[in-house]
């Protein structure tokens, strides 16, 4: 049968997120997903959850010696630790709260936010006190035995069973085959699953095909969402360049759809969108009326994360995770994630797995803005501006 392992430690209640490191983490967490969506061809649709990635690497973290831990936190710019374990309990606390049961027997209007952690090692495996007693205390979570040395295709599915089951099965194979192997030692993963209704739906009749303009300048008719008065608020720059925040039910989470301007193709837009520049997009959004058109879009995105985070200095497979287990190190890091945007509202899903091997691996006024040409995408926790899903969409 298998066991969990886990420290006798109870999870710590985080103070206020005034009082943590919290507001040094988001814009980090801003510019790691702005960062992820630039590394992708820029043809593709893509979807990524920066929250996932981080809190995965915050608990990898945990099992990193010295150099490891230095190359975490300064490729994901996180405060150091105990600070960054601490934030990390903040933001998922925080996270927590957002989830609002709906209205009737169908529960029309709900919002549904899970943020979960799952930790899997070899059985008998000695696992670093220190590495049991962070998990507990920050993201309440211990670490389930199986025998990747007898049968790693057993424990992959079993893996892959568990963000399936979190993810509502839109994450169904997060770890491809034989990304987990004999050598494998500790597999650590966040899921995130959000089902949110928009606090104005979008009127189906007014829905119909519209012109979207791709990134070679032919348009192509979509199925185009039309709202002519959404109250809202938005900013439409002298540059051409449009903002618009679109809000769920209960006011916690919201979605920020920024539209470049039109002689500036995406790729330039997205180069110089910093995380300060978002940021500062964002706060300076006013209170309108927004005749809106956008729109429906349905994408997934699967990444090996070795390369893009490599760049920032991170090697993987590499590094050094022997807090978790003796000769533990980076094996594989891998996301997905998934999003689906319509009139009524907004699912999506996203998991991020990493594999540790041993070392014997290879180490108001009106505005009128027409969401009708290639645009970028953030759904972020408005409470604490943390960026749950970044996007961009192409081709919708």
């Amino acid at each position: 049968m298998p066991q969990t392992v886990r420290a006798d430690v109870d999870r710590l209640t985080p103070p206020a997120p005034a009082d943590t490191a919290l507001d040094e983490l988001i814009p980090r967490l801003r510019s790691l997903g702005l960062g992820l969506v630039a590394s992708q061809p820029g043809d593709h649709d893509v979807v990524v959850s920066p929250v996932s990635i981080a809190v995965a690497f915050a608990m990898a973290e945990a099992g990193a010696g010295e150099a490891t831990s230095a190359e975490i936190v300064r490729a994901f710019g996180f405060p150091p630790p105990p600070a960054l374990h601490e934030a990390m309990n903040s933001l998922t606390t925080a996270l927590a709260g957002v989830t609002r049961p709906g209205r009737g027997d169908d529960g029309v209007g709900a919002v549904t936010l899970e943020v979960a952690n799952a930790i899997w090692g070899q059985s008998g495996l000695d696992l670093g006190a220190p590495f049991l007693g962070t998990l507990a205390a920050h993201y309440g979570a211990g670490v389930a035995t199986v025998d990747y040395a007898a049968d790693p295709e057993a424990a992959r599915q079993e893996i892959n069973g568990w963000v399936a089951g979190v993810t509502r099965d839109r994450i169904p194979d997060l770890f491809p085959p034989r990304a987990i192997d004999a050598a494998t030692v500790v597999a650590l993963v966040n899921a995130v699953y959000l089902d949110a209704a928009w606090r104005t739906p979008f009127d189906k009749v007014r829905t119909r095909p519209r012109p979207f303009t791709l990134l070679d300048g032919s348009t192509v008719e979509v199925p185009t969402m039309h709202d002519p008065a959404l109250a809202t608020v938005a900013s439409a720059a002298a540059d051409g360049t449009s903002v618009v925040k679109l809000p769920y039910v209960g006011g916690d989470l919201s979605m920020v759809v920024l539209v470049p301007p039109r002689d500036v193709s995406l790729a330039t837009f997205e180069a110089e969108l910093t995380d300060t520049r978002l940021g500062a997009m964002i706060d300076r959004l006013t209170r309108a009326l927004v005749d809106l058109t956008i729109p429906r879009w349905d994408i997934r995105s699967a990444l090996d994360l070795a390369e893009p985070l490599g760049a920032l200095g991170l090697r993987i497979p590499g590094g050094d995770l022997s807090g978790m287990a003796p000769g533990a190190f980076i094996g594989a890091a891998v996301h997905a994630a998934d999003i689906t945007v319509d009139e009524e509202r907004t699912v999506a899903a996203a998991a991020t797995g990493i594999a540790a091997g041993r070392a014997a691996m290879d180490p108001p006024p009106v505005l009128q803005i027409a969401v009708d040409r290639p645009f970028l995408f953030v759904v972020q926790h408005e409470p604490t501006r943390a960026p749950l899903f970044v996007g961009r969409v192409t081709h919708p």
